[in-house]
């Protein structure tokens, strides 16, 4: 009898809690506002290694560069199947890659709405932020893998923040090969382009010496992104953050389009008003809200 009156007591307490309004995934909407998810730096070095594969290893491979982060929903007490053994390794495999897919897929349709529309010059594609953390890295890296293995154009990854590169560790570069380099005339422009796949270069930022500012001026002012694209070339640009850096809103000037990076739920509004307040002269594309929580309930998802 305790145990009867325990199983109703918790079956109460699912349904009190249970909002079948709240049961419904957050669709990605491309524009003017883009939604994906974007998981741990963890994939970021997926992806890198994804690059540096074959051309037909990457075709069969490169789906596995994402996964989703997933909110815990408590299972109804009166759903829960007590011997049911945990879901195995081949179905979050499953899982990890249908995850990766969808995030491919929203870059697909950012590429095909930027690139790709009738009587389209625009070149260059930027990825900012408000703060650092928020997801853009691995969003301008998929898209660049994307648009390079899509459009069978020659596209670069040109690496333009100097806070916090990531390109070099990712895909193992040579130390003093970057960007910074090349305009301090340190090297050559063929010593910081590293292909890293079919159709596929990237220039990582190297380093500023404290000097970013200095050398964002120089790129604007010499138009020196111009001087580095071939005619079919395009550029998918990593930006800085535009809240915690002195450069970040001029750095963002040198692409033909921007799309803005925000976490989703964690991003404060004060912070997205200032970026936002940044970017207002320039052509901002979107804004593309990363880690958007299914409100499907988690014993749902196991049936899926």
């Amino acid at each position: 009898m305790a145990e009867h009156d325990r199983l109703n007591s918790n079956n109460k307490k699912s349904s009190s809690s249970h909002d079948p309004d709240n049961d419904t995934v957050k669709l990605p909407a491309l524009h003017p506002q883009t939604a994906a998810v974007v998981p741990s730096a963890k994939a970021e070095v997926q992806v890198a290694e994804q690059m540096k594969l074959s051309q037909q290893d990457a075709e069969e491979h490169i789906e596995t560069i994402s996964t989703v982060q997933m909110p815990d929903t408590p299972v109804p007490a009166s759903r829960v199947e007590p011997n049911r053994a945990p879901a195995s390794a081949s179905s979050r495999q499953a899982r990890e890659l249908l995850n990766a897919q969808t995030v491919r897929e929203r870059c697909r349709q950012l590429c095909a709405s930027v690139f790709f529309r009738e009587r389209s010059t625009i070149r260059s594609l930027g990825f900012t932020s408000a703060i650092a953390g928020e997801g853009k890295t691995l969003l301008a890296l998929t898209t660049a893998s994307v648009l390079a293995s899509d459009s069978g154009r020659p596209v670069t990854l040109l690496e333009c923040t100097w806070e916090r590169p990531r390109l070099q560790a990712l895909f193992d570069l040579p130390r003093r090969q970057g960007l910074a380099e090349w305009l301090r005339g340190e090297c050559s422009e063929e010593a910081i382009r590293h292909r890293v796949a079919p159709n596929l270069t990237v220039i990582p930022a190297g380093d500023a010496a404290g000097q970013a500012m200095r050398w964002v001026r120089q790129l604007i002012e010499g138009q020196l992104v111009a001087r580095l694209s071939s005619p079919e070339e395009l550029f998918i640009l990593d930006l800085p953050p535009l809240v915690p850096t002195g450069y970040g809103a001029l750095a963002a000037s040198l692409a033909d389009a921007l799309i803005l990076v925000v976490h989703a739920g964690v991003t404060s509004d004060v912070l997205v008003s200032e970026a936002c307040a940044q970017l207002k002269d320039l052509p901002v594309q979107g804004i593309l809200l990363n880690q958007i929580e299914s409100r499907i309930p988690r014993w749902i998802r196991q049936m899926l």
